[in-house]
């Protein structure tokens, strides 16, 4: 089973342990100009998912193999890009892209 599909099945059915068990124990979160620990990380997808984010109902698979992950989604008006590396077959480094959609002319 693929790293991507283990994640889908773990926000399909919300399980905060087993998100947390996805991720490397040194792994960090890319956000803007700051790094996001793995334990804020985690507090911080369970506020939301206790929210009712569903953004894994939403994201599209663009790539992934032993080192690296790329899923991609439409939030808001903006195109969001998550890249994630990866170590020993778990999470290691995330970070997000936020792109405004292009305008139709």
């Amino acid at each position: 089973m693929s790293l991507q599909s283990l994640m889908q099945g773990i926000f399909d059915n919300w399980d905060k342990e087993a998100f947390k068990a996805a991720h490397h124990p040194d792994y960090m979160f890319i956000r803007e100009f700051e790094m996001v620990t793995l334990d804020d990380h985690v507090e911080t997808i369970d506020g939301l998912m206790q929210k009712g984010y569903d953004v894994h109902k939403k994201w599209t698979l663009i790539h992934e193999n032993d080192y690296v992950s790329e899923v991609r989604w439409e939030e808001n008006d903006e195109i969001v890009t998550h890249c994630i590396l990866k170590k020993d077959g778990l999470h290691w480094r995330g970070f997000v892209s936020r792109d405004p959609k292009k305008k139709v002319a």
